[in-house]
C-alpha cells in the first residue's frame, strides 16, 4: 500500500509540474519590424506613431498575410481568433498560407522570411505593412491595433498604387 501511495503522489506532483510548465508559462511570441529587429511588444502603438513606416510599409494597408501550419496547435488557436475577428474587419485583405505539404507555400513563405530580415521565423506568423508579428499572443494583441492604426495613418496614394503595382509584379499578393 506504501508502494500505491508514492506512486500516486509522483504521478500527481508529475501531473502539477507539467500543468505548471505547460499551462503558466506564456506562449511565444514576438514582434518584428522589416528590418529583422525586435520590437517590445508594449510600445508598438507609440513607437508605430513615431515611426508610420512600420505600418505603411511595401503591403498596402489592409493587407495581411498570413502563415500558418495544419499540425500546429497554436496556429489553430490563432485561425479560433481571426475567426471571429475577420469579419469584423471588412478592410482587411487577407492572405493565408498553409505550409503543410506546399512546396509553393513554403517557398513564399522563405522569401517573405528574407524581405522581413528574419533567418528564423516560426508558425504561426502574420506580416502587415513593415511588421512581423510571430505567435498567437501578439496576433490576438496587435492586428487590430495595427489595422486600426493603419486606417488612421495612412501613406501617400500615389505610393500605395507604386508598391499594389511591384508586389503583383511579383505575385505575392
Amino acid at each position: 500500500m506504501l508502494y500505491m501511495s508514492n506512486f500516486s503522489l509522483s504521478r500527481v506532483i508529475l501531473l502539477i509540474g507539467f500543468t505548471l510548465i505547460t499551462g503558466v508559462s506564456p506562449a511565444f511570441a514576438a514582434v518584428y519590424s522589416i528590418n529583422g529587429s525586435e520590437i517590445d511588444s508594449p510600445l508598438l502603438s507609440d513607437l508605430i506613431r513615431s515611426d508610420p513606416t512600420l505600418i505603411s510599409g511595401e503591403l498596402p494597408p489592409g493587407q495581411v498575410i498570413f502563415f500558418w501550419n495544419t499540425h500546429c496547435g497554436a496556429c489553430h488557436m490563432t485561425w479560433d481568433f481571426l475567426d471571429e475577428f475577420i469579419p469584423d474587419h471588412p478592410e482587411m485583405k487577407w492572405s493565408d498560407y498553409n505550409l503543410f505539404n506546399s512546396t509553393e507555400n513554403r517557398t513564399i513563405f522563405e522569401k517573405y522570411k528574407e524581405k522581413y530580415s528574419r533567418s528564423h521565423l516560426s508558425v504561426p506568423s502574420m506580416m502587415i505593412g513593415n511588421i512581423t508579428l510571430e505567435g498567437t499572443q501578439d496576433i490576438r494583441n496587435h492586428l487590430g491595433e495595427i489595422l486600426n492604426l493603419q486606417q488612421n495613418i495612412s501613406p501617400s496614394p500615389v505610393l500605395n498604387t507604386y508598391i499594389q503595382d511591384f508586389f503583383r509584379n511579383f505575385k505575392l499578393m
